[in-house]
């Protein structure tokens, strides 16, 4: 539900990583770590689950530059105006409630979303696409088009409209025109008759459950489970022929609120939150369809508590490093309205088991804010080892991190550290870590290589910390390579230090993230 731009090219330039000889201590057996020492108990023969590639998504903005520099995986194409994406037109949205119900093209031409599924397809990042299926679509791209014209001129009739008000009702057709399943399918399939192959992902629109809200103009009422599901399985069951090898997501539903209270509950049988409800449903639509038509649980994830914003202060700072914890961890209380324990990704993957198992998980939209900030590269680089260890099967970033900024340097820690391409991949193995608050790691064991990969997150916005690792299971090499990203550094910095001189543990300055790569030694199994 966040304001929409059309998918733009961002200026490249490329983000070099710069190899140094720095100082750097760093204990592997830590017999004696100094007082104060973060201690890692790192186990690489505990192994947690395979690490998806496909987390590493953004939303839309990125050239192909962008995307093998940052070692982009996905491009996702959604958001409020995608539900009125007009697909004959190719460059005509509106804007919904985040803008007037205005239509417009965001200063595009041609064939957008082609554009789009080119773009990708030429950078060998997957696509999720994000089909329209509310019903209406806008009928052209002048931005003076609009649901609620005024009588003097201009557009009105959005603020404090919604399907809970008794407020100005609207024309659909004034600024839309219908769009139905067989229209969407048969723009699916002239965009893979152009690009075979070229949508890895089809998503069932946008945030259905805030139509009444967000697209109020077309859709006055409120919606239903009842509606949810049937607008999912009608375009679903539609497409599924045409889009064979595609993955179908749903129901890309907006906050942790909705999943589990989509008012009004279903109209019959027990009253269930809306989750459980929609994959029971779901498992039996497709058993009597004998074929899957929902292959990946999709949802959106928001913090709730006031941190998706660009404020940097220090309490602001303080939760927003905290709150990634409502991710996974079930010691911790959520700060916002919610008061209560939220760990969501295992609580999906729960509510996946007992109801439609072997259905994967995408949160295909998430921020945490403040990414042009240290701060909220932290916050990035935690989520994203959260993503990893905690079976995130796709995800995509909200919309991207603006190039070389510092959450763009967040992203390229995982995706292309050392600028030849390697990633934070492999298998996660287990870390414990004793303050999580103020640092926090992630490790996986790399099948191809054979290294063993340690990130390290120090949330300290004041000081440095020391960080001693104790190694299970695993025999380094005689060398041991670090790359360290800072705000005190315009690029990732790359030290390389023999095993031996290390021997007090690794010195981290305040708000860092270092990814330690061990390699396995000689003859090691």
């Amino acid at each position: 539900m966040k304001p929409w731009k059309a998918w733009l090219a961002i200026a490249a330039s490329s983000a070099m990583v710069v190899s140094v000889v720095a100082p750097l201590r760093l204990s592997v057996a830590s017999p004696g770590a100094p007082t104060g020492t973060q201690v890692l108990k790192i186990d690489a023969g505990a192994p947690i689950r395979a690490i998806s590639p496909l987390i590493r998504g953004i939303s839309g903005d990125g050239e192909p530059s962008y995307m093998r520099d940052a070692g982009i995986t996905v491009n996702s194409w959604g958001g409020n105006p995608s539900t009125r994406y007009n697909y004959n037109i190719g460059h005509a949205w509106n804007s919904a409630s985040d803008w007037e119900y205005r239509n417009g093209n965001y200063g595009t031409t041609g064939d957008v979303a082609g554009q789009f599924v080119s773009q990708a397809a030429a950078t060998g990042v997957k696509v999720r696409l994000a089909v329209p299926t509310l019903g209406w679509v806008a009928k052209d791209d002048r931005s003076d088009t609009c649901s609620f014209p005024q009588a003097g001129g201009g557009c009105g009739g959005g603020a404090g409209v919604n399907c809970t008000s008794n407020g100005r009702r609207a024309d659909p057709t004034t600024a839309n025109v219908a769009s139905t399943p067989a229209g969407v399918k048969a723009w699916v399939v002239r965009l893979l008759a152009d690009h075979p192959g070229g949508i890895d992902y089809v998503a069932m629109d946008n945030e259905p459950e805030l139509w009444g809200y967000t697209q109020y103009d077309v859709h006055p009422t409120c919606t239903t489970y009842e509606e949810i599901l049937n607008r999912y399985t009608t375009y679903a069951d539609a497409l599924r022929n045409v889009a064979p090898d595609a993955r179908f997501t749903g129901p890309v539903m907006c906050c942790w609120y909705s999943f589990w209270n989509a008012a009004p509950g279903p109209a019959t049988g027990p009253k269930v939150d809306f989750l459980t409800w929609f994959l029971q449903q779901m498992k039996s639509h497709d058993t009597s369809a004998g074929r899957r038509t929902l292959d990946l649980l999709d949802v959106h994830y928001y913090p709730q508590s006031d941190v998706y914003n660009d404020k940097v202060d220090a309490s602001s700072n303080a939760r927003r490093l905290r709150s990634t914890r409502s991710l996974f961890d079930p010691k911790y209380t959520d700060e916002s309205w919610i008061k209560s324990t939220i760990r969501l990704i295992p609580r999906l993957r729960e509510t996946i088991a007992r109801t439609y198992p072997g259905t994967g998980l995408a949160i295909s939209e998430w921020n945490f804010g403040a990414d042009t900030t240290m701060n909220g590269a932290l916050a990035i680089a935690d989520v994203l080892g959260i993503y990893g260890r905690e079976g995130v099967d796709v995800a995509a970033y909200w919309r991207s991190p603006k190039q070389l900024s510092p959450g763009y340097f967040a992203f390229k820690m995982y995706g292309n550290y050392d600028d030849k391409g390697s990633s934070f991949s492999g298998t996660a193995v287990r870390v414990v870590a004793p303050d999580i608050d103020r640092v926090s790691s992630y490790a996986a064991v790399d099948s191809r290589s054979g290294k063993l990969k340690v990130m390290i997150v120090n949330k300290d916005p004041s000081n440095a910390q020391t960080v001693s690792m104790s190694l299970t299971r695993f025999r380094s090499a005689p060398t041991v390579t670090t790359y360290q990203y800072s705000a005190a550094h315009k690029g990732i910095v790359r030290t390389t230090v023999p095993l031996s001189s290390l021997t007090q543990g690794i010195s981290m300055p305040a708000s860092t993230v270092t990814l330690v790569e061990f390699a396995a030694a000689a003859g090691a199994a």
